[in-house]
């Protein structure tokens, strides 16, 4: 026998609930699927879970496509060269003995290999970025000489340009983080009234047998799988 199983993924959520909805409203020839009440509720948490789901998905294109833009990418890519080469700069000052080994500790990175710091995020440039400009400031303040090429000026300008647009993509995920959070809070809810109506409607179609039934249920969207070997009557 096949087996029925509730939606996984928002979309089959929304399409299952939709298609009952939809046939018992605008079916040419009226069956009473679900009472009046039940299609209430179930038409109610519909709209309302569509419209967590869209909220969510707007807030996560917003979120994408202002990272993927051309000038917050064109200041990540500025602030993590200029940092980089600084610290590339700094390296080789202790590989000249202009500077010592241990001043790499200013900077957050190993003593011995003078090794970069990871660049491969977003979170990650501003991290090193901070280290960078903070550890300059005590190092220079131990009586450390400057660096001028770039210069750690530089490096914070470049830091602060990028750090504006970061702190908007941080408000930007905090939104969509949010829009989430209550998506996943109402799927409980949205995958309850879709048990409630599949039981509805399979029970009206309780006279049926077999693919009849099967097929009947299936046009309110209930969803049937054939267990491995299994195969239809």
């Amino acid at each position: 026998m096949p087996y029925r199983r509730l939606p996984n993924t928002d979309k089959a959520r929304i399409r299952s609930l939709e298609m009952a909805i939809n046939r018992m409203r605008y079916n040419e020839y009226y069956a009473p699927v679900m009472s009046p009440e039940l299609f209430s509720k179930a038409d109610k948490k519909l709209s309302q879970f569509k419209e967590a789901v869209d909220r969510y998905v707007n807030s996560l294109e917003s979120q994408v496509s202002y990272s993927k833009s051309e000038p917050y990418q064109t200041r990540l890519k500025n602030a993590k060269m200029y940092v980089s080469h600084y610290l590339t700069v700094f390296n080789m000052c202790v590989k000249r003995g202009e500077m010592k080994a241990s001043d790499r500790e200013f900077y957050s990175i190993p003593q011995e290999s003078g090794e970069l710091p990871d660049m491969s995020s977003d979170i990650a440039v501003i991290r090193c970025c901070q280290n960078t400009i903070d550890g300059d400031k005590q190092r220079t303040a131990n009586g450390g000489i400057p660096i001028y090429n770039p210069t750690i000026a530089k490096v914070a300008v470049h830091y602060d340009l990028f750090k504006e647009l970061y702190d908007k993509q941080c408000k930007l995920r905090s939104l969509t983080d949010e829009a989430l959070l209550v998506v996943s809070l109402m799927r409980p809810q949205i995958d309850e009234v879709i048990l409630e109506v599949w039981n509805s409607i399979e029970s009206y179609f309780s006279d049926l047998t077999g693919e009849k039934k099967l097929n009947a249920c299936r046009q309110y969207g209930l969803i049937y799988y054939y267990r491995s070997g299994e195969k239809a009557d």
